[in-house]
């Protein structure tokens, strides 16, 4: 996910009356804000709870001020696991400070948030994980649930990628994996790594140009599968134009050398669950919602998201006449090692 924010609620004018005075704070309740996405091969995960602020006067002067965002102290913040409904264990979060988050409108670079580093289960053919996030709250105790995402099917199947020229303007190439568990939004991206020799006598070190191929709902999928797999589409003219602009002024440089070896694309899918799906598509403008409506919520009395997601990769062969194609294109200086 992208910069982890709490939402702003901001007053824009005085509501006066001649008989009464309007205390617009009077009825004013704290709204928690809960960002949080559950990754079962991840080492730790992280929550971030805060909470949305009303505010007379300059906005962004209140939002630099950690206070206005934090609850104050430490929240008991705990994770309920449960197995096909059963309840199996509670994890206890504890807290962190990050300091590395950009300058921006909110409080930086110092973050808190709530982690655990106790391994969280994905899914089997006979176990279903869901995990409640239980929060105390000065005003009340949050819960909320997640399903967890994937299981170890959820894997690349084709063997390779073809970006041949004779694919230009033609139909998509296809990309075949399988499905995760739970898994409603998938979000694919491809590397090219390749060895860069500057001279001669100079040491090769790994380069890796990343791009990505896109956004795909589960519905889409469905409709698109072959056999039990999923099929995302990719387009040969995306690798070429990533990789000139990625390139840039280092073409036509005497002495210099690209090897390529057997298996230097990685494709790399996450696959995220159907709250982060509806989240996404809800603050999506294109889809034609508005961001930010405080009617929308997944989380009762609350804003954010809770989720879980899941992350396959997969090494694959550069097919057809890629190879050939890049070797043939003098400027770039590539090679072809195979596995050496």
């Amino acid at each position: 996910m992208k910069r982890l924010v709490p939402l702003l609620f901001v007053t824009v004018g005085v509501l006066v009356s001649c008989s009464t005075d309007i205390d617009l704070y009077a009825d004013y309740k704290q709204v928690p804000i809960v960002y949080g996405l559950l990754d079962a091969y991840a080492d730790t995960n992280f929550i971030k709870i805060t909470r949305a602020f009303y505010v007379e006067g300059d906005a962004n002067q209140v939002a630099a001020n950690p206070d206005s965002s934090n609850y104050p102290g430490k929240l008991d913040v705990r994770l309920v696991e449960f197995c096909n409904g059963d309840s199996i264990r509670e994890i206890i979060l504890d807290t962190i400070t990050l300091h590395n988050k950009q300058p921006g409108v909110f409080y930086h670079p110092d973050q808190k948030l709530y982690y655990t580093t106790a391994s969280l289960k994905d899914n089997t053919s006979k176990k279903h994980y869901t995990y409640q996030l239980k929060a105390v709250l000065p005003d009340r105790i949050l819960e909320t649930k997640a399903d967890m995402v994937g299981n170890s099917a959820f894997s690349t199947q084709s063997l390779g990628v073809n970006f041949s020229k004779e694919y230009f303007d033609a139909v998509p190439r296809k990309f075949l994996f399988n499905p995760a568990v739970n898994g409603a939004l998938y979000q694919v991206s491809m590397s090219f790594t390749f060895l860069e020799q500057r001279t001669p006598d100079a040491d090769s070190v790994p380069r890796t140009m990343t791009w990505n191929i896109g956004t795909f709902s589960e519905d889409y999928l469905s409709w698109h599968m072959d056999g039990e797999c999923y099929v995302f589409p990719y387009r040969p003219e995306s690798f070429y134009e990533t990789l000139i602009e990625f390139l840039g002024a280092d073409t036509c440089v005497a002495g210099l050398c690209r090897y390529i070896e057997d298996f230097p694309v990685e494709v790399t899918i996450v696959a995220g669950g159907d709250n982060l799906r509806q989240y996404i598509y809800y603050n999506n403008t294109a889809s034609g919602f508005n961001p930010g409506d405080n009617e929308f919520s997944l989380i009762d009395d609350s804003y954010g998201v809770f989720s879980s997601r899941m992350t396959t990769k997969g090494k694959v062969r550069l097919a057809g006449e890629t190879v050939p194609e890049l070797v043939a294109n003098r400027n770039w200086g590539f090679k072809f090692i195979g596995g050496r």
